[in-house]
């Protein structure tokens, strides 16, 4: 079974995550950057679901330690935010993001993202 890692600063978001994805996939979960970088470096999930908006370090500065650590490098990053701003495009593709989605989002099509970037690692 393949690993999603999900990554919010706000548990009532991992939840609603946990619900959507634990059938079909194994889930590990953190509530900041720091404990993102190290989990993805120990148990190298198959993708990391990143929200944007957390404190300390943001999903676009987690997503550059990311993409700047071999070990880490080619795990997909799909952004998450309930921030649709025309400028993040911008930022989650010049950090090394693979997609990104808006929240509210519907759990059929956060699925087929998964998918569809899991199918290419």
């Amino acid at each position: 079974m393949k690993t999603v890692l999900i990554v919010d600063d706000t548990k009532t978001n991992i939840d609603v995550l946990v619900q959507v994805l634990k059938a079909d996939y194994k889930i590990g979960v953190s509530l900041n950057g720091k404990d993102a970088i190290q989990f993805a470096r120990t148990h190298h999930p198959d993708l990391i679901l990143l929200d944007i908006v957390m404190p300390q370090m943001d999903g676009f500065q987690v997503c550059r330690k990311l993409k700047s650590d071999p070990e880490t490098r080619d795990i997909p990053v799909i952004f998450i935010s309930a921030v649709d701003k025309p400028d993040h495009e911008k930022k989650w593709v010049k950090c090394g993001g693979a997609d990104y989605i808006t929240k509210p989002f519907k759990s059929r099509d956060i699925k087929k993202k998964i998918n569809a970037h899991i199918s290419r690692t």
